[in-house]
């Protein structure tokens, strides 16, 4: 039974839009681990009234915001790979 989660047993996407689609859903993961860091940090802020934590909170707002932007380079070059060629 544990054998089946072992990436050896693990399938491979063959399809390049199912790497696509994988890589999206790994980003989104990303951003929402990221924005949990940041409500983390802003409720310590918060409840401490101190802005000693204010560097962290800086920090983690940047690589937020880099994850976003990675993340909409992925899903805009899977539409424009998925997408018609009539609608492009």
């Amino acid at each position: 039974m544990l054998l089946l989660s072992l990436p050896i047993n693990a399938e491979s996407p063959s399809n390049p839009s199912d790497v696509r689609m994988l890589r999206i859903e790994g980003a989104a993961v990303d951003i929402r681990r990221a924005a949990e860091s940041v409500e983390e940090t802003a409720k310590i802020i918060n409840t401490s009234n101190r802005l000693s934590h204010l560097p962290r909170l800086e920090t983690q707002l940047q690589s937020l915001h880099s994850l976003v932007i990675s993340a909409r380079m992925a899903v805009d070059v899977s539409h424009e790979e998925l997408a018609p060629k009539s609608i492009r």
